[in-house]
């Protein structure tokens, strides 16, 4: 009693007929669909496992719309919430986030562990160690939900039962190479188009020259067109002047939901939309002709919109890095490699299947590639060649005592792990030390009035307690590193990370982070004071101002890539420990700033109930009380705007 492709009914069989199912399929099989299909069926808990919190976002949005019934959570994170309304809950998770299903195992019941993009087990990093001792886990800890392993182009996708020890019997494993968009290539030699063949024996090594411009035809028929490019280029600004000549084809965009989505952008980056004044952003100038700049260091809010703006038709070109890569459903009717990494080639067949999209209409889908001419060998190569998974794991192999990963893996394999403070047992040891008790007390003094946290103010208008602060929390990180000395870089990054983590806990939303560090390196009060008393200054100098993108970029790279994946879990631990041996009360608070970025005990669930602080400044006067059991709100709420009740729609 669904529409299905041959590829998707088969491979819904198999889920059903097997304990554990691992299968390849191309970019656009539509494995997503299938697996929207699991959950909505399911009478019991899902997890699904991705591989990034960008993934996590279009996944929940798009389970968000699948499931109306409201006794069904659905959650970014493992939590045990609304318990008097909800049955059964629905996590969309990356493999970090996955280790708190073991926390709660007794209270859960898992029907399908789904694994897209499985592919990063065999990453070599730490994310594909924690990625196999997640499935190994899974295994042990529920031994009757069944597991589903979904990658792109692989040739061997039983590898993924044989390193993490399935049993053959009830598992199966399949490779699927049909396909349901076609594609058409194109070479491009700066300035004519060229056709090409991928199989020589076949098309022959010749290309012969097209008679239109791929690009134009996209645009100039309502089509999109992805450029995929470096974020130095996109910084720097080249990639643009490179294609002034389709961005000058996009004209203004009228519709009234594109607008939305605009005005949305710009409060979630807190910019202006005006080529002038202070938080000035180019990316809204782009945006309203339809030309979109997607990138990793976009906070995850902001590219979510951009990717409802792109699959609603109303993106002419999208400029953007690798982010694109894994699972993003953001179909284009022409992929153009302005970059190409010949080393990374599941990447590449991943990006390049990006190209078409496939309808119900009876038509024949395609899309197209462009190359630059002098890779079309290495791009041949790369689409002809197989993609082969390792069979044995990460954490079976040997490695050096010395690497970065030894003891991580070591801390894995023998269970001394600490899934609380998601750090190996021997370095919550370190920071559970005594000798760094003086550190710990330096930085609380500085930042307490009594069991109060001073205002930003305060702590920058005492500059020496402001440099006791500073250097009590980079002593306490030099510990963490057991003692190693930093370099003058490190030294420089971690004074930056430490200041935005200040800001992070005294101002809580990322708009305004932005805003309070943009001040800072625009020196905006001396300049508004300047301008006070000189208006009639027009100098060419004084007009100068730096554009705020360049601070969101950086600000979101700090918190997410640092702050968020390493310092808050380091600092959360040392203050929770001091916590632990003194009973000091500022060491608990400060414990929860780092985790949460709040010590409201309201607000922290607010938090475990989804939402952000951007939403928590909106929702928080309508909430009457929360808990575990359920959040209830005043009639008030429904005075809001449907986009600012959004976020707990499931909740009403």
């Amino acid at each position: 009693h669904h529409d299905y492709t041959p590829v998707q009914a088969n491979i819904l069989k198999q889920i059903q007929a097997n304990q554990h199912f691992s299968f390849s399929a191309p970019t656009s099989t539509g494995k997503s669909h299938v697996f929207r299909h699991l959950i909505e069926t399911s009478k019991r808990d899902v997890a699904i496992i991705v591989p990034s919190r960008a993934l996590i976002n279009e996944y929940y949005d798009r389970i968000c719309e699948l499931i109306s019934d409201k006794s069904v959570n659905i959650l970014t994170f493992v939590d045990i919430i609304n318990t008097r309304h909800s049955n059964r809950t629905v996590f969309i998770l990356t493999p970090e986030r996955a280790k708190e299903l073991f926390k709660h195992k007794d209270k859960l019941d898992l029907e399908f562990v789904l694994f897209d993009e499985a592919q990063l087990s065999d990453e070599d990093s730490t994310r594909g160690l924690f990625f196999d001792s997640i499935v190994r886990r899974i295994q042990s800890n529920f031994p009757e939900t069944k597991c589903v392993f979904a990658h792109p182009f692989v040739s061997n996708p039983e590898a993924q039962l044989q390193k993490n020890n399935f049993d053959i019997d009830d598992s199966k494993a399949f490779c699927y190479a049909q396909k349901c968009v076609g594609q058409i290539f194109f070479a491009h030699d700066g300035t004519s188009y060229f056709h090409f063949g991928l199989d020589t024996d076949t098309m022959g090594k010749r290309k012969i020259r097209s008679d239109f411009d791929p690009v134009l035809r996209a645009i100039r028929t309502g089509g999109s067109v992805l450029i995929y490019t470096t974020k130095a280029s996109i910084y720097d600004k080249t990639v643009f002047n490179k294609f002034k000549l389709y961005i000058d084809e996009c004209r203004s965009l009228t519709d009234p939901q594109a607008l939305q989505l605009i005005d949305q952008f710009k409060k979630c980056i807190g910019a202006n939309d005006k080529d002038e004044g202070y938080y000035a952003s180019s990316m809204l100038e782009y945006m309203r002709k339809g030309i979109v700049v997607h990138h990793g260091s976009l906070p995850l809010q902001a590219r979510l919109i951009l990717e409802h703006f792109t699959q609603r038709g109303f993106c002419r070109i999208c400029f953007a890095t690798s982010t694109l890569e894994q699972g993003i459903n953001m179909p284009f009717d022409v992929v153009y490699l302005n970059t190409f990494q010949a080393s990374r080639t599941l990447s590449m067949k991943n990006l390049i299947g990006r190209a078409g999209r496939s309808t119900t209409r009876s038509r024949f889908d395609y899309g197209s590639v462009v190359i630059k001419a002098e890779n079309m060998s290495a791009f041949r190569a790369i689409m002809l060649n197989d993609e082969v998974l390792s069979s044995t794991s990460l954490l079976d192999s040997a490695d050096d005592e010395d690497s970065e990963l030894h003891d991580f893996k070591e801390a894995i394999n023998s269970g001394t792990y600490s899934d609380e403070y998601n750090l190996t047992d021997s370095e919550v040891q370190r920071l559970s030390d005594t000798n760094i008790d003086m550190l710990v007390k330096t930085a609380l003094d500085s930042l307490f009035e009594g069991e109060h946290l001073i205002s930003l103010a305060k702590i920058n208008a005492d500059y020496d307690s402001k440099l006791h602060l500073y250097e009590s929390l980079c002593d306490l990180y030099r510990y963490y590193l057991n003692g190693r000395t930093l370099s003058k870089g490190e030294e420089s990054v971690l004074n930056t990370a430490i200041k935005i983590l200040l800001w992070k806990i005294h101002c809580k939303t990322f708009k305004a982070i932005c805003w309070y560090r943009y001040a800072y390196v625009a020196r905006i009060p001396e300049r508004r004071a300047f301008a006070k008393k000189y208006r009639a200054a027009k100098s060419q100098n004084e007009r100068q101002r730096i554009r705020a993108a360049a601070v969101v970029f950086d600000t979101y790279d700090y918190l997410d890539k640092l702050i968020s994946f390493k310092l808050s879990d380091i600092f959360y631990a040392i203050f929770s420990e001091y916590y632990k041996r003194t009973n000091d009360i500022r060491a608990l608070k400060m414990a929860q700033y780092f985790k949460y970025g709040t010590d409201n005990e309201n607000e922290i669930w607010m938090l475990r109930y989804g939402l952000s602080f951007e939403d928590i400044e909106i929702l928080k006067p309508y909430i009457v009380s929360i808990g575990q059991e359920e959040i209830v709100f005043s009639a008030d709420i429904q005075n809001l705007s449907p986009e600012q009740i959004k976020p707990v729609k499931r909740y009403l």
